[in-house]
């Protein structure tokens, strides 16, 4: 008797089959996390030796070797380092392969794959990172409910338990001191400058001084003027408020998100995996200005 997790596999192919005059498939997926979905589909339902490569629209590819719904190669990756199959511990290559999933999914849509025959002959020894390895890490990397790049301007309000703007303590404060109050929830260090005013910034948790992760005066003057020139170039395509967040590759460690609005600049360094809150925080404070 047939495995049913294989004739229900069949069915899938059999109901989901179209003609196509091009070899790449449309991965299909409004979000990320449908479209993570659609990759660990494609990687579950190659059973024969290929080379899959998923591109994105604004260029950033993935291309790993997959064989019996095992990951055992990657040829290429959207930033960063290619992992090493040879060299690193196990878990560490389920973490940085379930990453690069989640890297490519969150990379602007529409988002493609290619299927073609591996480069060399696989190896008897290979036997790779099965699918439910790689399934389970993904789970535990949070995606936002629409890619996220250099400057956020409007998203879509994912589900997240950060509070809205409504309910921080004083709804007459700036945008940017709302953004730096509420970010308490889930940061662990926040910076708040005022570059129009003559005080001190505000630093609270890993950014206190001798903290690990402190700004000294010169490194704040430096990012206060680069954020002034970046609101210089970009102020006739983008007006204040804006959005810039900066997520690590592979989904771990620490992210970062920064809210400029009129001079004022709100920092949050949170856990890449709290990217959902931040955002959701942006749209609720965007809600509330409305």
């Amino acid at each position: 008797m047939m495995d049913t997790d294989i004739l229900d596999l069949l069915e899938e192919i059999g109901r989901t089959s179209v003609a196509r005059l091009s070899p790449a498939v449309m991965i299909a997926g409004e979000t990320a996390t449908a479209r993570r979905s659609a990759i660990l589909r494609a990687i579950r339902g190659t059973v024969l030796p290929r080379r899959l490569e998923f591109t994105a629209a604004n260029g950033d590819c993935l291309a790993i070797e997959v064989n019996s719904s095992r990951i055992t190669d990657v040829f290429k990756v959207p930033a960063g380092q290619i992992p090493d199959f040879e060299t690193e511990p196990r878990a560490e290559l389920i973490e940085k392969l379930a990453g690069l999933v989640s890297d490519i999914s969150i990379s602007p849509a529409p988002l493609e794959l290619m299927s073609g025959k591996p480069d060399t002959a696989l190896e008897v020894d290979e036997v790779g990172i099965t699918f439910s390895e790689i399934e389970n890490a993904c789970a535990a990397i949070e995606l936002p409910s629409e890619p996220i790049v250099s400057v956020v301007p409007n998203v879509e309000k994912p589900v997240d338990d950060c509070p809205p703007a409504e309910e921080t303590p004083d709804a007459a404060t700036t945008l940017a001191q709302r953004f730096f109050d509420a970010s308490s929830r889930f940061a662990s260090g926040r910076v708040f400058v005022d570059s129009a005013e003559d005080t001190a910034p505000l630093l609270e948790g890993v950014c206190k001084p001798s903290e690990p992760m402190y700004p000294d005066q010169d490194t704040l003057a430096r990012f206060v003027a680069d954020l002034a020139g970046w609101d210089g170039d970009s102020q006739q395509e983008i007006e204040d408020p804006q959005l810039i967040v900066m997520r690590p590759t592979g989904g771990k460690g620490a992210g970062l998100a920064v809210l400029s609005d009129r001079g004022q600049i709100a920092v949050a360094i949170h856990e890449a995996r709290k990217l959902g809150s931040v955002v959701n925080l942006w749209t609720s404070l965007q809600e509330a200005e409305k």
